[in-house]
C-alpha cells in the first residue's frame, strides 16, 4: 500500500529520468539543459561557475570540528526556542524515511531527528551537525538554494548538483526573524527521492511559521526588558542607546538622536561587532560594564541586560565629551500613527465597529476593543485618539502580554528613587504619566495580573498614580483605551479578571470584526497591501484565482496574516501576476465538497477534524467547562486552548443540559 503524501512511483522516475538527462547535459557538456525549473539552472550556474563545486564531491567542503560545532550552537540565539517545535513536528509527523534538521543564517546544519535509519545513511555523505549545505560549500541542494533564494524550495533526486547527493530529495524554508533582513535559519526535510512526500514543502513552512511565531513572542517579550533597562538607567547627559543580542538598536535617547551615534537607526558597522563580540563573549565579567574602543567610533560602555540566564541586549553609554557634534533635533511625544482613513471596508460588521469607534472618539469614556489577534484592534485605538479632543496629547501603547509580571507595575505606574538597584536617581514615571492628557492604549489587557489590576482600576477610580516604593499621589489625566483577544466576562468568570475592573473599563464595547467576517474587505484590503508593497516592483496585480483563494481562506491571522501573506507573494512572486499557487496558502479544511477532485483527501481530513473536536469537548466536559483546568489537563496554554475552540467552532459558553 502506498504512504499517504507520497507520489505515484512512475511518475517520479519520469520525472528523475528527465532531470538526470538535463544534468548530465549541463555538467558534462555545454548544452543548456531544458525542463528544469529557473531556481535549479540558477544554482547550477553558481555551483560551477561561482562556487567551482566538484559533481564527484563525497562531502560538503566545510565542516566544524566538535568545539567550533558547540561554540556556534550556543551563538545561535534562536535554537533554543526552535528546537522543541522541531521536536514536537517530528514526533506528531513520525518522520519515516525522512529526517527534520535545522540550519543556522549561515547554512551550517545545527540539528537532525527523525528516522534514524536515514539519519545514519546522510551520515556518509556530511549530511549532519556541523556540515555547512550553503551552496557554496555543497552545490545546489535544498537548505543551501532556499538561503539563496530566500523562499520555501525542493530540490529533487538530479537537480542536485553533486551527484552524490542525488539519492535524496530536500525541501527546506527560511527562517523569518524580528528586525532581520536576512533568514535566521533553514529549516529543511530529507529523505529518499523515491519515497517524496508530496507535501514537504508545505510541510517545512508550517514548521517554519511556527518557529517564527515563537521567535516573534519571544523577540516582543526580550525588547521589552531591555526597553525597561533603557528606561531605568540614569540619564547624566551620556548619549544612550539600547539594542538587542545581535546589537541592533531598539531604543536611543534624545542625546543619541541629536548625536552622531546612529546611521540611518544602526550602529556603525565597527561599533555594532564590537558590540555583538562583548555580548558573545564567554567571560562572565562581561555580564558588568565593559568598554569597548571601535575603530572610527567613540568609546562606549557596554552594560549587558540579563533575562532568564541569558544576555538578550545592552544599554550602551556614550560620555558627552566623546561624542561628535550636535545635530538639531526637538525631541517628541508619542503620537497616534492613524486615523479613521486607514481603516479600510464596506462589510457590515466593519461598518458597524466603525461606527461604535466614532461615539468614542468624541467622547472621553473608557473603551474596550475585544476580537482576534491580527484584526486591527490598535489600529482602531490610533484612530480613536487621533479624532478625539486628546489628538494634540501622547498616545502611549503598552502590550500588556508582552511585558514580564515583575517589571509590568513598575512599567506603567512608575517607581521611586532606590526602589530599583541601578534606578534613575530622581525616580522614574511610568506610562500613565507618560500618557498625561492624551490616551493609555492596554493592549492585550487580559494579561495583567490580579496585583496590576487592583492598581489599575484604582488610578481609574481615582484619577491618581502612586510609583512603586513611594506614598505620595500623583494626579493624572489621561484618557484609556484597551484591547483584549480573550472574552473578558469569561475570564472574569473564572476569576481571572476582576469584576469590578471589567465593568470599570468595559463602558463602551467595540468588537472588531475577524477577516472571515469581512466578505468582499478581503479583496480589497488584498489589493491595497499589494499597492503598498509594490514600490520597487510595479506592475504587481493578483490573478482571479488569487482573488478566490484569498476569499476562501479561513485567515486565522486576520488582517495581519492576509498582509504577511501578500508581502509574501510579493517579495518571492516571479511574474507580473501573482497566481493562487504563489500565495502559498494552507488548504482550508472545508475544501472537501463532493465530487471535487480533492474529496477522498477533503473527506479524511474533515473526519479527522471532528475527531479532534471530539476529543477537545470530551477535555472541556471533564474540567466541567473550567478554561483555565482544560488548559492545565491538555499541557496548553489558556490562549492555545481559546485558539483551538475558535478553530473548531465552540463557544465558550457552556452548553445547557
Amino acid at each position: 500500500m502506498r504512504r499517504s503524501g507520497a507520489a505515484p512511483k512512475s511518475t517520479r522516475l519520469e520525472r528523475r529520468a528527465l532531470v538526470e538527462r538535463a544534468w548530465h547535459e549541463y555538467v558534462e557538456g555545454t548544452v543548456e539543459p531544458t525542463g528544469v525549473r529557473d531556481d535549479i539552472l540558477q544554482s547550477w550556474r553558481r555551483s560551477r561557475e561561482s562556487h567551482r563545486i566538484d559533481p564527484a564531491a563525497t562531502r560538503p567542503s566545510a565542516i566544524l570540528s566538535l568545539e567550533a560545532l558547540e561554540e556556534r550552537r550556543a551563538r545561535d540565539e534562536w535554537l533554543v526556542f526552535a528546537s522543541p517545535i522541531l521536536s514536537d513536528f517530528t514526533r506528531r509527523a513520525r518522520l519515516r524515511d525522512h529526517v527534520l534538521a535545522y540550519f543556522d543564517a549561515e547554512g551550517f546544519m545545527l540539528s537532525i531527528d527523525g528516522d534514524r535509519r536515514i539519519i545514519e545513511r546522510l551520515a556518509a555523505i556530511g549530511f549532519s551537525p556541523g556540515a555547512s549545505w550553503a551552496e557554496s560549500s555543497a552545490g545546489t541542494n535544498g537548505p543551501g538554494t532556499a538561503l539563496v533564494a530566500l523562499k520555501p524550495l525542493e530540490v529533487f533526486a538530479c537537480e542536485h548538483y553533486v551527484t552524490a547527493w542525488q539519492p535524496w530529495s530536500s525541501a527546506a524554508a527560511p527562517l523569518k526573524a524580528p528586525r532581520c533582513a536576512v533568514p535566521a535559519g533553514i529549516v529543511g526535510m530529507t529523505g529518499p527521492w523515491e519515497v517524496r512526500r508530496r507535501q514537504a514543502l508545505t510541510f517545512v513552512t508550517a514548521v517554519a511559521r511556527a518557529i517564527e511565531e515563537r521567535l516573534r513572542a519571544a523577540s516582543g517579550v526580550r525588547d521589552e526588558v531591555v526597553r525597561y533597562a533603557f528606561r531605568a538607567a540614569r540619564e547624566t547627559g551620556d548619549a544612550l542607546v539600547a539594542v538587542d543580542s545581535l546589537a541592533r538598536v531598539i531604543a536611543a535617547n534624545d542625546a543619541a538622536t541629536r548625536r552622531n551615534i546612529l546611521e540611518e537607526g544602526a550602529l556603525p558597522a565597527a561599533m555594532r561587532e564590537a558590540v555583538a563580540r562583548a555580548l558573545r563573549s564567554p567571560d562572565p565579567r562581561a555580564d558588568g560594564d565593559v568598554r569597548i574602543d571601535p575603530p572610527g567610533s567613540p568609546s562606549t560602555v557596554v552594560s549587558a541586560v540579563r533575562y532568564e540566564g541569558s544576555r538578550i541586549g545592552a544599554i550602551l553609554r556614550i560620555a558627552p565629551a566623546l561624542v561628535g557634534p550636535l545635530r538639531s533635533g526637538v525631541p517628541t511625544r508619542p503620537s497616534a500613527r492613524y486615523d479613521f482613513g486607514r481603516i479600510l471596508g464596506e462589510s457590515a460588521p466593519l461598518r458597524r465597529a466603525l461606527d461604535l469607534a466614532m461615539v468614542a472618539a468624541r467622547n472621553d469614556l473608557p473603551v474596550v476593543l475585544s476580537g482576534e489577534s491580527g484584526t486591527g484592534k490598535e489600529l482602531f485605538a490610533h484612530a480613536i485618539h487621533s479624532g478625539g479632543t486628546r489628538r494634540a496629547g501622547p498616545f502611549v501603547a503598552v502590550n500588556c502580554g508582552s511585558i514580564p509580571a515583575q517589571i509590568l507595575e513598575a512599567e506603567l505606574f512608575g517607581y521611586e528613587a532606590g526602589t530599583f538597584t541601578g534606578a534613575r536617581r530622581d525616580g522614574n514615571p511610568g506610562r500613565f504619566e507618560d500618557a498625561g492628557g492624551g490616551t493609555l492604549f492596554l493592549d492585550e489587557v487580559s494579561e495583567l495580573s490580579l496585583a496590576a489590576q487592583t492598581a489599575l482600576l484604582r488610578v481609574l477610580q481615582e484619577k491618581e498614580v502612586v510609583r512603586l516604593g513611594g506614598s505620595t499621589p500623583r494626579p493624572v489625566d489621561v484618557r484609556v483605551l484597551a484591547a483584549t483577544n480573550k472574552p473578558l466576562e469569561v475570564e472574569m468568570q473564572t476569576g481571572s479578571f476582576r469584576s469590578d475592573l471589567y465593568y470599570r473599563l468595559n463602558v463602551l464595547s467595540i468588537p472588531v470584526p475577524s477577516l472571515r467576517e469581512r466578505g468582499d474587505d478581503i479583496s480589497l484590503l488584498a489589493h491595497v497591501i499589494l499597492e503598498e508593497a509594490d514600490v520597487e516592483r510595479r506592475g504587481l496585480s493578483l490573478s482571479a484565482d488569487a482573488l478566490e483563494a484569498l476569499r476562501a481562506c479561513l485567515w486565522p491571522g486576520n488582517v495581519r496574516e492576509l498582509r504577511n501573506v501578500i508581502l509574501r507573494a510579493a517579495a518571492v512572486a516571479t511574474r507580473p501576476l501573482i497566481t493562487a499557487q504563489d500565495l502559498l496558502l494552507e488548504p482550508s479544511p472545508t475544501d472537501s465538497a463532493a465530487g471535487a477532485p480533492r474529496s477522498r483527501r477533503g473527506k479524511l481530513r474533515v473526519a479527522v477534524l471532528d475527531l479532534e473536536r471530539g476529543a477537545l469537548l470530551t477535555a472541556l466536559d471533564s474540567c466541567t467547562w473550567n478554561f483555565r483546568r482544560t488548559a492545565h489537563q491538555l499541557g496548553i496554554s489558556r490562549m492555545t486552548l481559546y485558539r483551538w475552540m475558535r478553530r473548531y467552532g465552540i463557544t465558550r459558553t457552556r452548553p445547557t443540559q
